[in-house]
């Protein structure tokens, strides 16, 4: 399971004064593809949602925190990636905006997004869904159906929606979501591309290549008219096709693209640039998918250094680096060092976000895996406790039928394959097989091998 470096998908505005919306955050690990039109920046690429600032609204009594500054701290805490000290100024924001100015007003509901989209990061994505649903259907009453502020709402419960792995209601958002703005702004309008990325990107998590190629082909052509193929946005764009090409295993494509967007951001963004790490991140995710192991774990290492020397070494992107080379270390047999790394991933994970993230039991099941090529009975026994803990936490979210889920699946019941343990193995390869057949289509490249790995337990 390589790690790509995804990009966000959520539409980003940077007009604050002139609509309070849309400006964008930064979880760790979404690139934003920055589009200027019109006196507009959008930011585009894979389900990242944007964060809302509000006017300053005056407090009535001296002694009350100010919404506003609970607010721009949570946000800084936020992008420093301390998600544990946002969540309560998010939530003291909201209740002060509901407090002085009632639950439908603009502002509040700006505060529900934030404390929804923060809530996501935390993987707390039943509680978020809560709260942007009942943020969209309030904006759809205040503001219309097709108002900015509702369509943002509308996107942002999609991109929760798709974290659950309800693929099918988050694909019929982002459709909707996009013949509205298609009618609202045109068809090459900024945040129409945004919807067009992100219904892309939806159909590229469940595997219907066919349908997201053009779409991504469609936008990246609108980028290269708008903005010329060395703007940010034109090669977040290309990022996000070369991240659909390497998913449905066409790496003769995928690579040149890759190469030439990391070239193209060292030299015009800068090599310690976020957007030229992730490229750097994505580049080495396509060389651990080609087999080229010694690269792959060089450019992670690279990645790895320049992230720790700019977010600090307690910032979760730093710890999907680690557990990125991690990966790169199993695959070239260096187990002793990928354990140390996965082992130090699971516990930054652990600390940053919490035990039952879906990120941390995805590190977990990663230091299963490398306890489990280690062999011997200790080792064996370990990555069975990490396998059975990752995948009670990962059938609760992000579901049984997710393709975290799935992989964790087929990898543990490899394990219990090689410890000569066959009713456990097949039983787990016909949960993995039923999960597969409900949410992945015919010919999708995880089910054709999945499919062949049950048919070796029979």
């Amino acid at each position: 399971m390589c790690s790509i470096d995804s990009h966000s998908s959520i539409l980003q505005k940077v007009i604050e004064a002139a609509r309070a919306e849309w400006r964008s955050v930064g979880r760790g690990a979404r690139l934003a593809i920055g589009v200027a039109v019109a006196g507009l920046v959008l930011f585009i690429g894979w389900k990242r949602p944007p964060r809302e600032r509000v006017a300053p609204v005056p407090s009535p009594t001296v002694a009350q925190v100010s919404p506003v500054a609970l607010e721009e701290e949570a946000l800084r805490r936020q992008e420093n990636g301390d998600y544990a000290g946002a969540e309560p100024l998010f939530r003291q924001c909201l209740a002060e905006r509901e407090r002085q100015l009632g639950p439908a007003h603009i502002d509040t509901l700006a505060a529900v997004n934030n404390l929804a989209n923060l809530l996501h990061v935390r993987g707390q994505d039943a509680e978020a869904e809560t709260l942007h649903r009942a943020c969209l259907e309030a904006r759809e009453r205040t503001l219309g159906p097709e108002h900015p502020h509702t369509l943002g709402s509308l996107n942002n419960l999609a991109m929760v929606l798709n974290a659950r792995g309800d693929f099918a209601a988050s694909e019929a958002l982002y459709r909707r979501g996009w013949e509205a703005m298609k009618r609202v702004a045109g068809p090459d309008a900024p945040d129409t591309l945004s919807m067009l990325n992100n219904l892309a990107g939806v159909l590229s998590d469940v595997g219907d290549y066919a349908a997201a190629e053009p779409l991504y082909h469609q936008l990246v052509n609108a980028l290269q008219r708008k903005l010329g193929p060395e703007h940010p946005s034109t090669l977040a764009g290309e990022g996000n096709l070369a991240n659909l090409l390497l998913r449905k295993g066409d790496l003769i494509a995928a690579g040149p693209i890759y190469r030439r967007c990391l070239e193209v951001r060292e030299r015009v963004q800068g090599a310690e640039h976020p957007e030229t790490l992730r490229a750097l991140a994505n580049y080495a995710a396509y060389h651990l998918e080609a087999g080229t192991f010694p690269e792959a774990e060089a450019l992670y290492r690279r990645c790895l250094a320049s992230r720790q020397k700019a977010l600090g070494s307690e910032h979760p992107d730093v710890f999907a680096t680690m557990r990125s080379l991690c990966r790169a270390l199993r695959k070239r047999a260096a187990l002793s060092e990928a354990e140390a790394v996965a082992r130090a991933a699971l516990a930054g994970f652990s600390r940053s976000l919490g035990p039952e993230h879906p990120e941390t039991l995805d590190s977990m099941a990663a230091l299963a895996d490398v306890l489990r090529d280690k062999a011997g009975p200790d080792n064996t026994a370990a990555a069975v406790q990490l396998y059975e803990s990752a995948l009670a936490g990962l059938r609760l979210s992000p579901g049984a039928e997710h393709p975290n889920t799935l992989q964790v699946l087929y990898e543990y019941s490899i394990l219990r394959k090689n410890a000569r343990q066959p009713a456990e193995a097949r039983r787990l390869g016909a949960e993995l097989l039923a999960g597969t057949r409900r949410s992945l289509p015919k010919g999708h490249p995880d089910r054709v091998k999945y499919e062949r790995h049950m048919a070796t337990l029979r």
